[in-house]
């Protein structure tokens, strides 16, 4: 469980370090450029989920580590769960949509659980920073 915790602080983390460096180079790129405001939330509005799908991209990484480790598995409704499969679970966790299909046993439940906790965070930051570029003034950030 040890290897489990280690692992999940380290994704949560990273994750949050990745996302805030993509907002803040997004921040950057907007304030130095004279896009309108609509160009500015569709450039924010990619970034955002551009970022959310390389944190997802982590966490599925994060589970193949954690099965070649020895902390659990994954079972399916559907077969043999491979790498795109453990990417599409983490897609479908971190946007705590959780279908049901692909499941985590084992210790990477633990994983699946703060990779939920997470991606709601981000989430969130994600929607209050386009939130921003939608109703500041075009010569403001």
């Amino acid at each position: 469980m040890i290897w489990a915790v280690a692992l999940a602080l380290a994704l949560f983390g990273l994750c949050g370090f990745v996302h805030f460096l993509m907002i803040r180079q997004v921040q950057t790129h907007i304030a130095r450029s004279s896009l309108g405001r609509s160009e500015r939330m569709l450039v924010g509005f990619y970034a955002a989920g551009l970022a959310h799908l390389i944190e997802a991209g982590l966490y599925a990484v994060g589970f193949w580590f954690g099965r070649m480790a020895g902390l659990g598995s994954f079972k399916s409704i559907e077969g043999p769960v491979g790498m795109m499969e453990t990417y599409y679970f983490s897609l479908v966790n971190y946007t705590s949509l959780g279908l049901g299909d692909i499941y985590p046993t084992g210790h990477l439940r633990f994983l699946a659980g703060v990779e939920s906790l997470n991606g709601f965070l981000l989430i969130s930051c994600s929607a209050a920073f386009i939130f921003v570029l939608m109703t500041d003034p075009e010569d403001k950030i």
